[in-house]
């Protein structure tokens, strides 16, 4: 953990070195588990935030290097059976998962910038997992790094002189690591939509 935070104080501090050829993203996010997710929760949420700094490579070229960061909480309760490599649990359950993505960042853009910027890219790095199951007076936690990555489309139309706004589509994939409350290693996957502004600068 101590190496990514050093990592990302470090690419924040170079990206100064590009002056106003830089934008700066906070946005709100919904997210849709995937096929992979769908099995543990299937309940679509609508808590999450994130955040995405991007620097220009030169002021001639239309393409950005740097970090995203994310935190995407899911929740659902059920009574459906939950099989693990122990047992069947039966119940009312609560499922939970937190979702920290941490990512460095590759994106093209185009279009016109006075009206709507388009922008394609990816993002590849690490998700931070947060498993949660409640059954009674029962309850597993498991957290787990994951290696993933997420392919990305959006755009970015003006509102102001510095501020944009910022609607992105993102496909999250963090591969099998660990263990999950099931026993087994778990991949992960959700679809997520972002609305927010983009500043050019901080």
């Amino acid at each position: 953990m101590k190496h990514i935070i050093v990592a990302i104080l470090v690419l924040l501090a170079a990206g100064s070195a590009f002056g106003q050829n830089k934008i700066t993203a906070l946005h709100y996010n919904i997210s849709i588990p995937g096929s992979q997710t769908s099995d543990y929760i299937n309940e679509v949420s609508w808590l999450g935030i994130g955040f995405d700094g991007r620097w220009f490579v030169s002021p001639d070229r239309p393409i950005t290097l740097g970090i995203s960061l994310g935190w995407q909480v899911f929740d659902e309760q059920t009574d459906e059976t939950l099989v693990t490599d122990r047992a069947a649990l039966t119940g009312h359950q609560g499922r939970y998962i937190n979702s920290f993505p941490m990512m460095v960042t590759a994106h093209y853009y185009f279009g016109d910038k006075e009206k709507a910027w388009f922008f394609a890219g990816a993002g590849v790095g690490t998700y931070y997992v947060i498993q949660r199951f409640d059954v009674g007076v029962f309850a597993a936690e498991m957290d787990t790094w994951h290696f993933g990555l997420y392919p990305e489309i959006g755009m970015q139309i003006p509102l102001q002189q510095d501020g944009n706004l910022f609607v992105s589509g993102r496909y999250n994939y963090a591969f099998e690591a660990g263990e999950s409350v099931t026993g087994a290693g778990k991949e992960w996957d959700y679809w997520q939509i972002n609305v927010g502004f983009a500043y050019n600068g901080w």
